[in-house]
């Protein structure tokens, strides 16, 4: 009997490491995604950031200069937006990429980036230069790049 009792207590082990596992794998889901600009050689609002949540998202205008006043923005997210941003991008192949990519904004030629944050709080931001996307992240970019583009009137309301 006590040879059952512990193949009983071995084999709980062995689904809970099985399940557990299987679990923590499925848990990588977006939670956070950030997007921007910059050029380092302008005047005026040279950063264009994006934060990209569940329901939300903020954009922030901002200079290099004290006297360029932050213009943020928040509004609601379409839910459809989110679930683009949430499912077609994948998640292991951009943690593989490198954080730097190019040479960002050498010779004024500004730089992106994008971060993501992880439902388990990890991140992963990846630079490169304006325009010079990774492959791997050209369709996700352009669609990034017109959620920005719905905040040119930000500030004038």
């Amino acid at each position: 009997m006590r040879h059952l009792d512990i193949f009983i207590e071995k084999l709980i082990l062995l689904c809970f490491l099985i399940f557990g596992t299987a679990c923590s794998e499925e848990d990588d889901e977006l939670y956070k995604l950030n997007y921007g600009t910059s050029f380092n050689m302008c005047s005026g609002y040279c950063k264009n950031e994006m934060t990209l949540e569940s329901h939300f998202v903020t954009y922030n205008h901002t200079g290099w200069v004290d006297s360029i006043q932050t213009i943020t923005c928040r509004d609601e997210l379409e839910i459809n937006s989110w679930k683009y941003f949430e499912t077609h991008l994948n998640i292991n192949d951009f943690f593989d990429l490198p954080k730097t990519i190019g040479c960002p904004d050498c010779a004024d030629g500004g730089a992106e980036w994008i971060e993501i944050e992880l439902d388990d709080g990890v991140k992963h931001k990846v630079t490169f230069e304006y325009g010079h996307e990774p492959d791997m992240l050209k369709d996700y970019i352009v669609k990034l790049r017109e959620q920005m583009n719905k905040s040119v009137h930000c500030g004038e309301y």
